[in-house]
């Protein structure tokens, strides 16, 4: 039942091309009027017509009137239950969003510095059967479990790419979907952690209603995820996104990906750390320095601004590639807002590029840390074959996780 390393998580949806084409016409652009949807598709107001009702019939839409005279379509969903699922280094995330009842619930378990790489596929096993009985669900509730892991996962094999296998060790060669979907017995989709996010955020947040939409995540490291024309873009091997390693300097610092001068060896939390070591600083973490810099700290403010200007430099190099309409910072670096983002409109790079692009906008992400975790939701709703076009109050965090130690 696992099927995590297509193009699109799952792959196609099942349904027919008329209908097919409705969902991503309101997927992609969120609530629409019937005529909206009859100009987007192409397909006669009569089709429409019965096509809204069939989605209706089955939960997976609404029909609201915003005024006497006009109503818009939306996506929905009323049953079933989703898990997604964050692998980190230091820790393991998850959450079940219950669509039948309404509801979200989160655990989190912080791994031990022994036992940290991102835990074990058997770990993930027992954290989501956990969840899903706390939850007070049976795993015939759950329709799907997507997973973002803090790694690339290189196509077609689906394993976690070679050279960030030091990363996350005790994931070596295991292919993740068919792993946890044959214990599960759930379907399985299996995606990068920034790539979920970019989903999300095209989804409900910063990249809403755009064709080609950039999304850089940027806290203890750097990655990143590209959607075109509503669909995460992997390439031939995988890593398409992984802004992260882009070389801005030949002879920069070495990068654990071999590479040296990587964007993650400027912009990620150890590399900020360690200019601010240098020049005699002392704060533990990027939080931090963003709050001394808020502060006032001239030091912590001037490593942040820096960090700003290369991802300028990374941010014109990628547009020059792909030509996004969007650009969103996510991650902590995109919460720092202008003690970063000085830095950044100011480079040279980025003011060349608005010369001949002037349309391009680079803007903070929306979604904060939850962005990976919602971006697992809307992966698995496009393989169930319908969506969410707007994201509903109870899906979002609303307070700390409930935790455990591992």
């Amino acid at each position: 039942m696992a099927r995590g390393h297509e193009a699109s998580g799952w792959g196609g949806n099942g349904r027919g091309g008329s209908v097919a084409r409705v969902v991503e016409a309101l997927r992609s652009d969120g609530p629409s009027s019937q005529a909206a949807l009859a100009r987007r598709t192409r397909l006669s107001p009569a089709t429409i017509n019965n096509i809204v009702k069939e989605l209706r019939g089955e939960g997976a839409a609404e029909v609201r009137r915003v005024n006497g005279r006009e109503s818009v379509v939306s996506l929905v969903s009323s049953h079933g239950a989703v898990i997604s699922v964050q692998v980190n280094v230091t820790s393991l995330h998850a959450a079940v969003f219950d669509f039948a009842h309404r509801a979200r619930h989160d655990v989190t378990i912080p791994l031990r510095e022994a036992e940290s790489e991102g835990g074990s596929p058997e770990a993930v096993i027992d954290m989501v059967r956990s969840l899903v009985a706390d939850a007070g669900l049976g795993t015939a509730d759950v329709t799907g479990l997507a997973v973002g892991m803090q790694a690339p996962i290189a196509r077609p094999t689906g394993v976690v790419t070679s050279w960030a296998r030091l990363q996350l060790p005790r994931w070596k060669d295991v292919v993740i979907a068919d792993r946890l979907g044959g214990e599960l017995g759930v379907p399985v989709v299996v995606e990068n952690d920034a790539n979920l996010a970019a989903l999300a955020e095209w989804t409900w947040g910063a990249g809403q209603g755009t064709d080609t939409f950039l999304y850089v995540l940027c806290s203890e490291r750097v990655g990143g995820g590209l959607i075109l024309e509503g669909r995460i873009h992997h390439g031939g091997d995988g890593l398409a996104g992984e802004i992260g390693h882009m070389v801005l300097e030949q002879g920069g610092p070495v990068c654990f990906c071999g590479n040296r001068g990587c964007l993650t060896t400027f912009v990620a939390e150890r590399p900020i750390l360690a200019a601010l070591e240098a020049a005699g600083g002392a704060t533990g973490s990027l939080a931090g320095v963003i709050d001394a810099a808020r502060g006032g700290d001239p030091a912590s403010s001037r490593v942040l601004f820096e960090a700003g200007r290369h991802l300028g430099r990374a941010f014109a190099n990628a547009a020059k590639l792909v030509a996004p309409s969007v650009i969103a910072v996510g991650g902590l670096l995109g919460s720092a807002g202008s003690l970063v983002f000085g830095g950044l409109d100011s480079s040279v790079e980025i003011n060349s590029l608005r010369t001949v692009a002037p349309s391009l906008s680079v803007e903070v992400a929306r979604l904060g840390a939850d962005a990976t975790l919602l971006g697992g939701v809307a992966a698995a709703m496009d393989h169930l074959g319908n969506g969410l076009s707007a994201l509903p109050e109870w899906m979002k965090a609303t307070g700390p996780a409930r935790s455990f130690t591992s």
